[in-house]
């Protein structure tokens, strides 16, 4: 009310109009564009003002009320920006005051069916979403004559030429704190990723089917690297990692390059030459991070495989992953070193080999990454390895598939019948867990079994079986 009057008063001293625009406030209409709004004078007062003599004082005054206004705007700040949900859920939006470098996010009610998120958009790790705006709506991609299988996965990333980014220089994740990296983070949905792509072919032709599988493209997951060629992962996970920082979340990112990768499974059988070669290629991927936050699924498959080795091999093995271990954590990043699951090892015998491993110099170890066991039973068996370890270690957990539990075979490659876990999240109920996280990436394949395509290629049934069947 105060406003208006005021603005009434300068509309009643007849301010020009290029005066009046001084004081026009731009705010963001419901669908986030801008439109400009001016006051609007009052006619009462401006016929009353225009027949009052004016003297010296009028004069005076005349001058004084823009300068107050002026004063009074900059107190009440105009300017307001409203980012509505991406999901379109009712009751909650996040705002953004106009401050600068102040940001303030008001989760909104999660939806009991989320749709892919809008391009360039980051999900909080946490019951009820947040949506923030990404600085760029790509990702990396794989193009046919560099994308390597692995592991189930796809390594993500462009070709790209010339130097890296300086991950350095980008901004750090929001709400990260020492040690856990998952504390309050925020994490990246992809909006060019392949499930979000066929939800946008499938609205055209299949609304249903379209609306199912949002259940799997909106979420977050692990961000796979298995390029041998250092240069090329340097850039690769530069990319990723300027994509993800510059919206404000936390990379994921899994190394997959260990000599003999997948001896024992064979489906996604690679890896660099030797120790030498790893050597340079995890330098180079830790270069690609830069400093800063970031959480690294290091090697899925090493440790528990590594029965399938010579002795000497095992041997190099564990000094290669610890060589990582340190060459990432000293860019900031946080380490779990890949142990298998529940149904493969003892917890003794996983403790044994993440002590050789050196998982105590890193912030803990990975379970159930590209399986599907149950979550409580993964829980179980990473406190059971936690106390084993000396109590000091945490965990996280690959949700991504284990919704209906594993197969009565507990077969591992493109088993039917299995559906979507637990949606990524940092509130696992227990302080050794540090997040449940989509590691593997939901809907590509295992390998060419079960009628799926080679590893890591998408598989559109696949993932709307998944998606129909998530928990």
């Amino acid at each position: 009310m105060a406003v208006d009057m005021l603005f009434s008063d300068i509309g009643a001293l007849r301010v020009n109009t290029a005066r009046s625009r001084a004081f026009g406030g731009r705010v963001s209409d419901a669908s986030g564009h801008r439109r400009h709004r001016r006051p609007t004078p009052s006619a009462g007062r401006d016929a009353a003002a225009a027949g009052a003599p004016r003297g010296h004082r009028g004069r005076f005054f005349a001058l004084l009320w823009p300068l107050a206004a002026l004063m009074v705007c900059a107190g009440f700040g105009l300017e307001q920006l409203v980012i509505e949900p991406a999901y379109g859920s009712s009751g909650g939006s996040s705002t953004v005051a106009a401050q600068p470098g102040v940001v303030t996010l008001t989760p909104a009610p999660a939806p009991p069916d989320p749709t892919p998120a809008s391009p360039g958009t980051v999900q909080v790790a946490k019951a009820g979403v947040a949506l923030a705006p990404a600085a760029h709506a790509t990702r990396p991609v794989a193009s046919a004559s560099t994308a390597v299988a692995v592991g189930g996965l796809t390594a993500a990333g462009t070709g790209g030429s010339g130097a890296p980014a300086d991950a350095a220089a980008l901004p750090a994740v929001v709400g990260a704190t020492a040690g856990d990296p998952f504390a309050a983070a925020t994490l990246y949905v992809d909006p060019a990723g392949d499930a979000a792509q066929a939800v946008r072919t499938l609205r055209q032709t299949d609304p249903a089917g379209a609306q199912t599988l949002s259940r799997l493209a909106g979420r977050s997951h692990a961000d796979w690297f298995g390029d041998p060629d250092p240069a090329t992962v340097r850039t690769r996970v530069a990319d990723r990692v300027r994509v993800v920082r510059a919206a404000g979340a936390l990379p994921v990112l899994v190394a997959y390059a260990i000599p003999q990768r997948d001896c024992g499974g064979g489906q996604s059988a690679g890896g660099v030459a030797g120790e030498s070669a790893y050597r340079a290629w995890i330098a180079a991927f830790a270069a690609g991070i830069g400093s800063g936050p970031a959480a690294v699924i290091l090697e899925p498959d090493a440790l528990a495989q590594i029965d399938c080795l010579a002795p000497a091999a095992a041997t190099a093995r564990y000094a290669m992953l610890g060589y990582a271990v340190d060459q990432l954590a000293a860019v900031g990043a946080e380490v779990y070193l890949d142990a298998g699951n529940a149904s493969w090892h003892s917890a003794a015998d996983t403790a044994a080999r993440l002590r050789q491993a050196g998982v105590a110099r890193a912030r803990g170890f990975a379970l159930n990454v590209s399986n599907f066991d149950e979550t409580a039973d993964e829980t179980a068996y990473g406190d059971a390895v936690v106390a084993a370890l000396g109590g000091t270690a945490h965990y996280v957990v690959d949700t991504s598939r284990n919704g209906r539990g594993p197969a009565a075979d507990n077969a591992w490659c493109n088993p039917p019948g299995r559906g979507l876990g637990v949606a990524p999240t940092d509130r696992t109920g227990n302080p050794r867990a540090d997040a449940y996280l989509w590691i593997k990436v939901p809907g590509e394949s295992d390998g060419a079994c079960n009628g799926g395509p080679a590893a890591g290629g998408w598989w559109l049934d696949y993932a709307m079986g998944l998606a129909s069947r998530a928990a």
